[in-house]
């Protein structure tokens, strides 16, 4: 046997046309039925945005700074896929998550704090001990929350690890769909002689085979890098520089190219900023998501009201916007006059 002869390369397999037209016909009785499979959020601006929620065979991908609370609308997340009165679907699912960054039990205690409505600092705090009440009033969710089809992975893994667990849940269960869910992709352990871009770029195209193989709903948190945090792009005279965008995240050529939406999470009031954008949003309270790519659909954001330390996101009521630009334009007046 001659080693330096090369294995000959395997041909691509086709689909036909015909055979395409069928999948997608099938798609579209699935729709017309209101038999899509799709997990509804809470919110109806961001399931509008996402043209119904998060889709099966589409990947996510949530980059954030640190504490502008990815995490957060993760846990929010499977607490609204697991919750039957939005998303109470005729398929069963198994949602697999792979939470490197935080320990199971934190993940329930966020949970507990907006179910329960106990301060999520009143669940940790050593100061502010919890009441016999209120620990009886938290107890209360805890069978809710063990049947919840959730399964949780701390300890960080390769990217093949990843991949064979997802394949030994899916050989397991069979007749379930499947939602991977990553927190972060950053802390993805690389393969033996790979940088963290190859790591990034091979995570990407993964998650790209295994949704056309198996229908995977995946969701990938990242970084956002320091660009975001510098002074020229935190200057109130030049706001057309405060929206992040596809280069303030971190290895983003990589996850971006391979994800079918990115929603960036942003709090500007961390940044300093008390004035967010060209429409002047003031910044107390509020959190955006800006969706900066969507393969099936139009770019935009939505404004949302921070009450992360009660375990909630609340889409900021328009008439509140109306409110805060109303009094922005009478001070704009009253300091022109003086």
């Amino acid at each position: 046997m001659n080693f330096n002869d090369k294995a000959k390369p395997i041909a691509l397999k086709a689909k036909t046309s015909k055979s395409a037209v069928a999948i997608a016909d099938k798609h579209l009785q699935a729709t017309m039925r209101g038999e899509h499979k799709v997990m509804a959020t809470r919110w109806q601006r961001v399931n509008k945005m996402l043209l119904g929620g998060f889709h099966f065979k589409q990947i996510y991908f949530i980059p954030g700074a640190s504490g502008h609370g990815k995490s957060y609308l993760l846990n929010m997340l499977h607490k609204d896929f697991t919750n039957r009165a939005l998303n109470d679907h005729k398929f069963s699912f198994k949602v697999l998550h792979f939470g490197f960054e935080m320990n199971s039990e934190v993940e329930v205690l966020r949970s507990l704090s907006a179910m329960a409505k106990i301060p999520y600092r009143k669940l940790i705090a050593s100061d502010d001990p919890l009441t016999e009440s209120e620990y009886i009033r938290a107890q209360k969710y805890y069978t809710q929350l063990e049947e919840n089809p959730i399964y949780f992975f701390e300890d960080p893994g390769t990217r093949l690890q990843i991949e064979a667990t997802i394949r030994a849940f899916h050989l397991r269960f069979p007749d379930d769909e499947l939602i991977v869910t990553l927190d972060h992709s950053l802390l993805v352990l690389s393969e033996p002689r790979e940088d963290e871009v190859k790591t990034l770029s091979e995570l990407g195209k993964m998650f790209i085979r295994l949704k056309k193989e198996m229908g995977l709903l995946t969701i990938l948190l990242g970084q956002l890098n320091d660009k975001i945090e510098g002074e020229r792009r935190r200057d109130p005279t030049n706001p057309a520089l405060h929206f992040p965008t596809k280069t303030d995240i971190h290895g983003s050529k990589q996850l971006y190219h391979a994800s079918d939406a990115v929603i960036v999470i942003h709090q500007p009031s961390l940044l300093n900023l008390e004035y967010y954008g060209k429409q002047n949003i003031p910044t107390k309270d509020l959190i955006v998501l800006h969706l900066l790519k969507q393969r099936n659909g139009a770019q935009g954001f939505v404004l949302m009201d921070n009450l992360l330390s009660q375990g909630e996101l609340l889409e900021r009521r328009k008439d509140k916007d109306e409110k805060n630009r109303q009094e922005i334009r009478d001070q704009l007046v009253g300091s022109t006059r003086s």
